[in-house]
């Protein structure tokens, strides 16, 4: 039997010796997410041949879903592993499939497949979100222009000593959209849960976020983290929307101070919101994160 172990804050030095062999964005798979998520997904990780294999239950003890082995291991004898040890463990397997071109040549005809649109994630290139130059990104700089010039704002760092701000502001967040959007409160709550677990534990899961203040009273927050060595993950984004061009301005203002390092951001999934989705479109994404999932048979 393999020998699975919570992902835990604790874990990050190990998870970060892995991000040489890491060149998948996926943002489920971002080190803080597994963690903050654990709750509801209790995700998992095992070393085998040398190489990181994270996981999370759909439903636990029954039902697991892998991601693509990272390391120098050879990934298709690690999937065969765990085919078998997921059979040993009577749990139904899934994967979440990043390494196309081994599972298309040895697994397809052993698993159905299904693609899951909306939990593709938006990837942009960080330059983009920073600058918004190019005629197609006209609209969010006259966003950003309007918010400067109808406000006098100042943008703030976000880290482990003022990150309460941004619980308040996401419990005062909430209590208004629940009025308008009753349907989506169970997800803003267990969103909220996770916005707490990122200020618990903000510097050990290298947690970097950002804010808004408008006379002196906060406005928008962001906050996220690394998916691998070359892209940030925005996990979370909140804003008061009557304050015109808000959610342009802390995206902008955000992604500008990133670490040069950082190439790509990852901005999640849209959920299948048809709003949602013509906003993160509308930033020009530079991929669509095709996100599939393989069923054993």
């Amino acid at each position: 039997m393999i020998q699975f172990k919570k992902v835990t804050p604790e874990d990050r030095e190990l998870f970060d010796s892995f991000y040489q062999y890491k060149k998948i964005k996926n943002c489920e798979t971002a080190f803080a997410n597994l963690c903050a998520w654990s709750f509801a997904l209790n995700a998992e990780y095992a070393i085998i041949d040398n190489t990181l294999v994270t996981r999370v239950h759909f439903d636990l003890y029954h039902e697991v879903c892998y991601h693509c082995p990272i390391g120098p291991g050879n990934r298709v004898e690690i999937i065969e592993k765990l085919i078998v040890d997921a059979k040993e463990q009577d749990l139904k397997m899934n994967m979440m499939i990043d390494c196309n071109d081994e599972f298309k040549v040895r697994f397809c005809d052993r698993f159905s497949i299904v693609e899951k649109r909306k939990f593709f994630d938006y990837v942009y290139l960080k330059e983009s979100l920073s600058t918004l130059s190019g005629k197609k990104l006209q609209a969010k700089r006259n966003h950003v222009n309007k918010f400067s010039k109808l406000y006098d704002y100042q943008y703030i760092e976000i880290n482990s000593s003022n990150v309460n701000l941004c619980i308040k502001f996401a419990e005062r967040w909430l209590i208004e959209n629940e009025k308008f959007h009753p349907e989506n409160i169970e997800g803003y709550k267990e969103e909220l849960k996770v916005i707490n677990y990122f200020a618990d534990h903000f510097d050990s899961l290298g947690i970097r976020a950002g804010a808004l203040l408008v006379e002196g009273d906060m406005v928008a927050f962001t906050l996220g983290s690394k998916v691998n060595n070359e892209t940030f993950c925005t996990h979370i984004e909140k804003a008061n929307t009557s304050f015109e061009g808000s959610y342009a301005m802390i995206n902008k203002e955000f992604t500008s101070r990133l670490p040069e390092d950082f190439i790509y951001v990852n901005r999640e999934e849209d959920l299948g919101l048809e709003g949602l989705r013509k906003a993160k479109l509308s930033y020009q994404p530079v991929e669509l994160i095709h996100k599939t999932l393989a069923t054993l048979l």
